[in-house]
């Protein structure tokens, strides 16, 4: 209990402090990429607060001179803490437009280049996916959870439709994250956080070039075998 209470209380502390610093300096760096720095040290100090332990593979698989499609699951909140701590690129979220609206962490997303998604709206989202396509031919890397919410067990849920259009539109390769350990921290609909550890797994990109939007469905499902893959190794 006191640790939940102290994630908390810290959660809301660092949030105000470093959503206010990253919305400062967006005023000074366009392109998002130094205050993107401050939302890596936002996640670190959330996972910390837990006693989370992070260990990360496959980080020979990123070129840093490319962008990617960055397509991860999505088990727990300290998803999104793991991958800001620990990826060594520059990247942008796609997410729920209703956090956009949230002070300071939302203000701060807005300004440093996220991307909202209107998932009540089948034509925003749409646009959603075309600016997004937009921000990987101009050399940032995205990501993206097909899943489209945390899984309520961990395990893997259907993909929704559309969300590789990014990557067909954008010609950019997709980059498979596999995310163990996360639901274990902080499950969905349970607010108590526990330590644990997380293992980040990323597979070698797959090559989108060439591929045609109609090919979207295959797509879809050679990534989901990868990251069923290896969420069933030990």
């Amino acid at each position: 209990m006191f640790r939940t209470i102290f994630c908390y209380a810290v959660f809301f502390i660092t949030t105000v402090v470093l959503g206010t610093v990253a919305i400062f300096l967006s005023l000074f760096d366009s392109s998002g990429n130094i205050p993107h720095v401050v939302a890596r040290l936002w996640g670190k100090v959330q996972l910390g607060t837990t006693g989370t332990r992070v260990r990360i593979q496959g980080l020979e698989n990123i070129d840093p001179r490319k962008s990617y499609i960055l397509v991860s699951n999505h088990q727990s909140t300290f998803d999104i803490f793991a991958l800001l701590g620990y990826l060594p690129i520059q990247f942008r979220w796609t997410a729920k437009a209703e956090l956009f609206r949230t002070p300071f962490m939302g203000w701060a997303m807005s300004r440093i280049g996220y991307i909202p998604i209107e998932r009540d709206s089948p034509k925003k989202a749409y646009r959603s996916m075309l600016r997004a396509a937009e921000v990987v031919r101009k050399g940032v890397s995205v990501i993206i959870f097909p899943e489209g919410t945390r899984s309520p067990d961990g395990n893997l849920q259907p993909f929704k439709k559309g969300v590789f259009l990014i990557a067909l539109k954008s010609q950019a390769p997709i980059l498979p994250i596999t995310i163990q350990g996360a639901s274990r921290i902080m499950r969905k609909g349970d607010w108590r956080a526990y330590p644990g550890d997380v293992r980040i797994q990323i597979d070698p990109p797959i090559d989108t070039a060439g591929i045609p939007p109609q090919e979207e469905e295959r797509l879809s499902q050679r990534v989901r075998e990868t990251l069923m893959k290896n969420l069933a190794s030990p």
